[in-house]
């Protein structure tokens, strides 16, 4: 019987360890809370097991987990780019996601990253409203300007208008990622485990001047792609 109770003390004991000590520790060194820190780990490992992969241009990340507004601008190859590109930054990234890549067997990843599901066809203008706020509130939006990952890996699709608008409206410092060598399947929970040489290199964090239009910074930004990866720009 003592030996039962001294059984439960102890993991009572380890219990309380893990949440008033372990986890408010990881969430000062990433992401800002425990049990997301503990999610970026894990996706840490994850990316490396699964995806091999490599990152280039790291320095010019910030290292604070508070280090907004910031919005994250990356072209799209598969549904785990968002993954990639989380695995290499400290703070949290609240993505703009596509609704159906977000499969229910994930909804906890969904939840703790705050992700921002959108609808895409063009009108959702609560997704905007939210990542709106979240920036001027200090925090990190993550987007894809192109939108769809149909359309060739190694050309610059269109990029979406209101992703210049959003950096213009808040005046957020942008953090440039080229993703290449993602899988090649379309769906999430078939690309989580497809095997990869996934590269994600950071090539520019920037601001943009107050007298820009979104128009013009969409523009720039399109351009800047185009000039780091050397494909062509599709109309």
């Amino acid at each position: 019987m003592l030996a039962i109770t001294v059984l439960i003390v102890v993991w009572c004991l380890l219990i309380a360890v893990v949440q008033h000590i372990i986890l408010p520790m990881l969430g000062r060194r990433v992401m800002g809370d425990g049990q997301t820190a503990v999610i970026w780990y894990f996706n840490l490992a994850y990316v490396h097991l699964i995806h091999r992969l490599k990152a280039v241009g790291v320095e010019i990340i910030p290292q604070s987990i508070k280090p907004g507004p910031i919005v994250v601008v990356a072209n799209h190859q598969s549904p785990v780019d968002p993954l990639l590109i989380q695995s290499k930054c400290r703070f949290k990234i609240r993505w703009l996601m596509a609704s159906e890549y977000m499969a229910d067997s994930l909804s906890l990843v969904w939840e703790l990253s705050e992700a921002i599901p959108v609808n895409r066809d063009g009108q959702d203008s609560t997704a905007l409203r939210l990542a709106l706020r979240h920036l001027k509130s200090g925090g990190v939006i993550g987007l894809f300007p192109e939108g769809r990952i149909e359309g060739g890996r190694t050309a610059i699709q269109p990029f979406n208008e209101g992703a210049g608008a959003m950096i213009a409206k808040t005046n957020a410092k942008v953090l440039l990622a080229m993703v290449d060598g993602t899988p090649t399947n379309d769906d999430i929970e078939d690309a989580m485990f497809e095997r990869s040489h996934s590269t994600v290199r950071f090539f520019d964090f920037l601001s943009f001047p107050e007298s820009m239009n979104g128009s013009e910074i969409t523009s720039a930004l399109r351009e800047r792609f185009a000039e780091e990866t050397g494909w062509p720009l599709v109309d």
